[in-house]
């Protein structure tokens, strides 16, 4: 039972301690900081350094420096939502399209023979709108990335190790 529970301990806290480490030297394109003082810096070239952040603002040539600990959590931009806008555009609007074409169902009747005909054209219609409206929705929803968070930063100088001597032994480093 205490290996069980030792094994569950080591798995919820090891997803923070990987994700958390080494951060020195990562770099980001562009990113926001949020500090301390409730402020969000949009950040360009933002370095991590042992014990700070070094950035760049938009339209500025200096370098400005955070301490780590001014800083609550950064995110890291991915692009946007385009490309997944006119997918989901298309499909809705070709589903839309179908159902407003099936209300445009004709039935002619010569003979035995019974001939059923829809109108394509608010298929087309419908999945061009869509297609439209999805990327121009997707365009102007951001994707952010958190790359640190200060409430699992302590995590991340936790070393859980397993040896053959004493079992498991656990380190946490502190920086002054």
């Amino acid at each position: 039972m205490n290996k069980l529970l030792l094994i569950l301990l080591i798995g919820v806290f090891s997803y923070p301690v990987f994700s958390q480490q080494d951060f020195e030297g990562r770099s980001l394109d562009k990113g926001l900081i949020y500090t301390a003082d409730s402020d969000t810096i949009e950040g360009q070239y933002i370095v991590f350094m042992k014990d700070s952040i070094e950035y760049y603002l938009e339209g500025y040539q200096t370098r400005h420096t955070i301490p780590l600990n001014d800083v609550n959590e950064v995110l890291e931009y991915n692009g946007n939502y385009g490309n997944t806008g006119i997918w989901l555009g298309a499909i809705g609007g070709a589903v839309i399209g179908v159902v407003a074409a099936l209300g445009t169902k004709e039935t002619e009747t010569s003979g035995y023979i019974q001939t059923t005909t829809i109108q394509t054209w608010p298929i087309y219609l419908c999945t061009g709108l869509g297609t439209l409206l999805g990327y121009v929705i997707g365009m102007s929803i951001d994707d952010w990335n958190t790359v640190y968070s200060k409430s699992m930063s302590f995590l991340k100088n936790l070393n859980i190790k397993q040896n053959k001597l004493t079992g498991t032994s656990v380190s946490y480093r502190v920086y002054f």
